[in-house]
């Protein structure tokens, strides 16, 4: 049987790859029984699906020159 801290290690893993079978369920049985890492899964859920939302709307917004000129500008200036 896993411990929440192995859980919340494998959490994040679990959402980038596939865990092997074995790994899996043991997560999964461990996440029906404990409320707290269930929740912390789903939070990652969570953001992992508002990260990608701002990506892809982050994707379509396009600056201005001028604008794109003022920020390059106040980055240079604050790393002098």
């Amino acid at each position: 049987m896993l411990k929440c801290k192995q859980v919340i290690d494998l959490a994040s893993n679990s959402l980038d790859t596939s865990l092997p079978w074995t790994t899996r369920w043991q997560f999964k049985l461990h996440l029906l029984m404990c409320k707290t890492c269930h929740r912390y899964l789903k939070q990652l859920q969570f953001i992992q699906k508002a990260a990608a939302s701002i990506n892809n709307h982050c994707l379509t917004i396009s600056l201005p020159d001028a604008a794109r000129k003022r920020i390059s500008d106040k980055i240079k200036g604050d790393q002098q």
